[in-house]
């Protein structure tokens, strides 16, 4: 039997049941042909509903980066760095050590009154000496300099920089070879007479055959400046003078009985 007639065959079954004088097969036939055609038309329908659709062009979405910033704030720290106490400038510019800025040296110089040894004798060996008690008299204030040749000066506590400016006083240069002291008199001559004395001390061999030098200004305030010890009017050089030890002196011996 060919396609063709199995065609036309269909198609009579299909007709006689859709004209059947039966009143329920002419029902189910109708209902089952109705669901037939909805099957179709529902699996073409979207077919056709998705070639028939236009194309929607898709906008490319921008993409916006909402990350927070975190900005490190860094606070920079200054660093004061210490006076350098070795050189032999300390006191060259010293307005910020000194307690009056209108200090100056006194116009007429008044000649001061010193009392301290002009030659001290030291061990050959030894590479510190003690300054004896000194006095001093002449003004009401005065800026004392000390310069040593080949020594450092110490005063106040020992192997400790005093440098200060407190209580009317001003110490310039503590442990380098030049030091300079201003203030009442009286106060400055405690301070040189403290802690045993003023140290006069070498970090290059012995003390021996070495000096010191002092100088007195009267001043009419508190102050220091390197320049200021020109207007001196009294001086005094202290030698250290060795006591004639050599390293080979040898004593003589003793005979005991």
């Amino acid at each position: 039997m060919s396609l063709t007639d199995l065609g036309y065959r269909l198609r009579d079954k299909v007709a006689s049941l859709l004209n059947d004088e039966r009143r329920f097969i002419k029902l189910i036939s109708r209902l089952g042909f109705l669901g037939l055609v909805s099957a179709i038309i529902l699996s073409v329908a979207p077919t056709s509903a998705d070639e028939n659709t236009p194309e929607v062009e898709q906008t490319p979405v921008e993409i916006i980066d909402t990350t927070t910033a975190i900005v490190e704030t860094i606070t920079e720290t200054v660093v004061v760095m210490p006076m350098d106490t070795q050189t032999t400038n300390i006191a060259e510019t010293l307005t910020s050590f000194s307690v009056q800025e209108t200090a100056t040296p006194i116009a007429i110089q008044p000649k001061f009154s010193i009392k301290i040894p002009s030659s001290l004798t030291v061990d050959p060996r030894a590479n510190s000496k003690f300054v004896p008690a000194l006095a001093i008299s002449g003004s009401e204030y005065v800026l004392v300099c000390i310069s040593g040749n080949g020594l450092n000066i110490d005063v106040l506590a020992k192997r400790v920089n005093s440098d200060s400016a407190d209580d009317g006083v001003v110490v310039v240069g503590d442990m380098t070879n030049s030091l300079f002291i201003s203030g009442a008199t009286d106060v400055v001559g405690s301070i040189l007479n403290s802690s045993n004395g003023l140290m006069l001390y070498s970090n290059t061999g012995g003390v021996a055959n070495r000096s010191v030098r002092i100088d007195l200004v009267a001043m009419n305030k508190p102050g220091v400046k390197r320049s200021y010890c020109e207007a001196a009017r009294t001086s005094v050089t202290v030698n250290l003078l060795s006591m004639g030890l050599e390293m080979g002196t040898v004593k003589n011996g003793i005979t005991l009985k």
